[in-house]
């Protein structure tokens, strides 16, 4: 483990990270009762962009293949990723989602060995199949413990998963050698022109003149404080500590979203969801073994989830 200089300060940064995204649940949620889960989407990153356009001014511009690259990245990584997410978590509940978002690093290393990219083992082969086990138990209990309105939208977020883990080993190569700021900023540009037809009825039939302040500053937060200062206090620990340190944190998220879920919109946790997250969790840990893709995952995923 390599953690330099001030030890206290990196984990502070870490554990906000984690705060911060396991806040973005319950804030996007409360959002999405005035707006719509298209139009929060579209606002949200069109919003992110505007601002890591100011941050980014100074890094060095891509090429012409490079942006052509980073284009097809941010169709799985933005355009594909971020509303189903937001759609998703918006039919389902917060836990739900928070334990289902924990399957991108399996799912990533599942990708990495179909691309000849990681090695198999039974082991990895094993985590793989354990945490599919319980992504679908989760899928499946909402059907039988919930409504058809939540196994659609845990669908959406398993769909949401696959679709980031896919990202993340396709771009892995240009990620290594390019500004992560300069390619998320323009994943995020690209995102909002792309995903503007898609916006635009949901945008039009939205009642902006009824939107509280309430419902706006909740906007404004997300995009700040999970988006943004997330973002740029991660890329800071990574620079400071090992991948497995900050991957670490992952598994923080679910605990604080399922606590904030119980006591600001009084969800309910139930055993089958807990039962699924043990499985999940134990996918992940043998998934991860013998390579790195398991604990990289972990470490981007936030970025534009």
């Amino acid at each position: 483990m390599r953690i330099e200089n001030d030890p206290v300060r990196l984990h502070l940064a870490l554990f906000t990270v984690a705060l911060l995204f396991s806040g973005n649940y319950i804030i996007s949620k409360l959002g999405m009762r005035e707006f719509s889960p298209m139009s929060f989407a579209w606002l949200r990153i069109a919003g992110a962009a505007a601002i890591l356009a100011v941050i980014v001014r100074n890094e060095p511009p891509l090429s012409r293949d490079d942006t052509r690259r980073v284009a097809g990245y941010a169709i799985l990584g933005v355009v594909i990723n971020a509303p189903l997410f937001l759609v998703g978590l918006s039919m389902t509940s917060v836990h739900v989602a928070a334990i289902l978002i924990t399957t991108i690093p399996v799912f990533a290393v599942a990708a990495a060995i179909a691309f000849g990219r990681e090695r198999a083992s039974a082991t990895r082969i094993g985590g793989i199949a354990l945490a599919c086990v319980g992504a679908l138990l989760v899928v499946g209990g909402e059907r039988f413990t919930g409504t058809w309105r939540s196994v659609l939208g845990a669908t959406l977020i398993v769909i949401n998963c696959l679709s980031y883990a896919l990202y993340l080993v396709i771009s892995k190569p240009a990620m290594a050698r390019l500004s992560a700021k300069r390619v998320v900023a323009r994943m995020f540009l690209v995102g909002t022109f792309v995903l503007v037809p898609f916006a635009a009825l949901p945008m039009a039939r939205q009642d902006w003149e009824s939107l509280s302040a309430g419902a706006w500053l909740a906007l404004g937060v997300v995009i700040i404080g999970p988006t943004i200062v997330a973002y740029l206090l991660q890329a800071w620990a990574l620079r400071h500590a090992d991948s497995s340190v900050v991957a670490a944190y992952t598994y923080i998220q679910p605990v604080l979203a399922s606590v904030l879920g119980a006591l600001v919109l009084g969800e309910t946790l139930r055993p089958i969801v807990l039962g699924a997250a043990v499985l999940i969790f134990s996918g992940v840990a043998l998934a991860g073994k013998s390579g790195a893709t398991g604990s990289q995952p972990a470490d981007h995923r936030h970025s534009t989830g």
